[in-house]
């Protein structure tokens, strides 16, 4: 009787041993995906960054060239 009472308590235990490593790899693993949900963010804000940056320097070049066009337009029509 003895021996049963004790595998019972000791099987409650391990389960609750159990249940709490189990709880502590869920949180582990959802602060996990939760970190590279964070960097995946990052990351598509710098590519997003990248890009405007080259449109931009695309539109400050064609600009440039224009005002360069003109410049030497009116040069040439005086």
């Amino acid at each position: 009787m003895i021996n049963l009472f004790l595998i019972l308590y000791f099987k409650r235990k391990n389960s609750e041993n159990t249940k709490e490593h189990l709880y502590r790899v869920f949180c582990i693993q959802d602060q996990l995906v939760s970190e590279k949900n964070k960097k995946d963010k990052m990351n598509d804000s710098i590519n997003n960054l990248a890009e405007l940056e080259e449109n931009t320097h695309q539109q400050l070049t064609a600009i440039q060239l224009k005002l360069e066009f003109l410049h030497l337009f009116s040069k040439t029509n005086f």
